[in-house]
Formats: structure tokens, C-alpha cells, sequence
């Protein structure tokens, strides 16, 4: 029995020097000597939250955009004028000049004046494409075209 004592207590006196030199180096890793005094200098962890900018997620630069757009009627090539306000990628404002010097195309883009805005504001800028409004189905070839060169020049 005495020589079961002498190895528990070795193999208890190995343990102990072990823990100590484990909490030893966990000690060190947290002290670092100040380079001017060499006076160790405890740097404990911050609590502090680290407060990070905010990140923009949009894909278009917001503000006011006026193209020309154009698109083809039986009577040549027209151009409808549109400028539209984005603000975070979204529609705030829209409005529309008739350029057209055909007359039919005229009415039609007073046609098309007078029934695309509740169709565009409040949308996100990809999500304003148009086919036919109020009437008008070749109108919104140019308003897409505006919108399409309005996506390049606002692109972030």
C-alpha cells in the first residue's frame, strides 16, 4: 500500500504543476509588457459594443433624373422626355413631357401622361416596366427605354 500512496500522490503533485503552469500561461497571454517601463500592463477585454456604419444596400444612387426615350409608331420615331426621383432604389416621383410631333403619337402620350404615375411611384426602379397604359401600347416602349438609361446613369 505505501508505494499506491507514493504514485497517487506523484501523479497528485503532477496534476497540480500542470494546472498551475496552464493557468500560468493564461495569465501571460493576457499581460503584455509596456515597451517604454517595461512595467507589465494588464489589457483586459472591452466590453464595449463595436458600432459598425451603416450599410447601404442600394444598387442605385439616390436623385433626380430626366432622359429622352425613344420608341418607333407607324409614323416614324418618337421621343417621350421622363424624369424620375429615386430615393433607397424606389420611385418617390415621376413625370413625363410628350415630345412626339406626330399627332396620334401626341394623343397618345397624353393618353399615356394621364395613367402611369400611380403605376411607377412607390416601386422599386426595376420593377417599373410597362406595356400598355391608358390606350397606349408603343408609349411605354419609350418610357422603358428612359428607364433603361435611367438604371445606367443612377447605377451606385
Amino acid at each position: 500500500m505505501p508505494e499506491e500512496k507514493k504514485s497517487s500522490a506523484a501523479l497528485t503533485s503532477a496534476i497540480v504543476v500542470l494546472v498551475l503552469a496552464i493557468a500560468s500561461y493564461g495569465v501571460f497571454k493576457y499581460v503584455k509588457k509596456d515597451s517604454t517601463s517595461g512595467v507589465p500592463v494588464v489589457t483586459p477585454p472591452t466590453s464595449e459594443p463595436v458600432v459598425l456604419p451603416p450599410v447601404s444596400t442600394s444598387v442605385y444612387k439616390d436623385g433626380t433624373y430626366t432622359v429622352d426615350g425613344s420608341y418607333v409608331s407607324p409614323g416614324g420615331e418618337e421621343k417621350i422626355n421622363v424624369t424620375l426621383v429615386l430615393k433607397d432604389d424606389v420611385v418617390v416621383d415621376a413625370t413625363v413631357k410628350a415630345l412626339a410631333t406626330n399627332t396620334v403619337s401626341v394623343k397618345m402620350q397624353t393618353a399615356f401622361a394621364s395613367g402611369y404615375k400611380t403605376l411607377v411611384v412607390g416601386k422599386k426602379i426595376t420593377d417599373v416596366t410597362l406595356t400598355k397604359v391608358s390606350g397606349s401600347s408603343l408609349t411605354p416602349k419609350g418610357w422603358n427605354d428612359a428607364v433603361a438609361k435611367i438604371q445606367v446613369q443612377a447605377k451606385a
